[in-house]
């Protein structure tokens, strides 16, 4: 099953959690790459609605960091996920094109620059 985004502000809850989605600005100080559970990405480049779906055979991305794509098979595999983690792992989906794995990593060309106006901020809360 996939949820859909039309616009932002908005909340999902979905089988493993919830997640929700507003916009910030570059000026905000609470801007750090470190937490995984929460994705900033550059607004220009998304565009609605925003998908979120399970990940499946074939997909990929760019994870941050790198400049050439990477299965997301792959790269559950490289962080030792184990099967049942695997079978749970969502993505956000813009243009065809995977921006985030829900709390794992963002892409690459979704990150923010310098040039940067428009934030998405993006934040996953896991079910305890």
């Amino acid at each position: 099953s996939a949820y859909i985004m039309e616009e932002i502000p908005a909340e999902i809850n979905f089988p493993i959690g919830r997640l929700s989605f507003r916009e910030s600005t570059p000026g905000d100080k609470e801007i750090k790459q470190a937490d995984n559970m929460v994705a900033f990405l550059d607004a220009s480049d998304i565009v609605f609605p925003i998908i979120l779906r399970k990940w499946k055979t074939g997909d990929y991305f760019y994870p941050l960091g790198m400049r050439k794509k990477k299965k997301i098979a792959r790269f559950l595999i490289d962080l030792k996920k184990s099967k049942g983690e695997k079978e749970n792992t969502w993505v956000l989906e813009s243009g065809k094109r995977i921006i985030w794995i829900v709390g794992l990593r963002i892409d690459d060309r979704f990150k923010i620059m310098p040039s940067t106006s428009v934030i998405y901020r993006m934040e996953f809360l896991p079910n305890q």
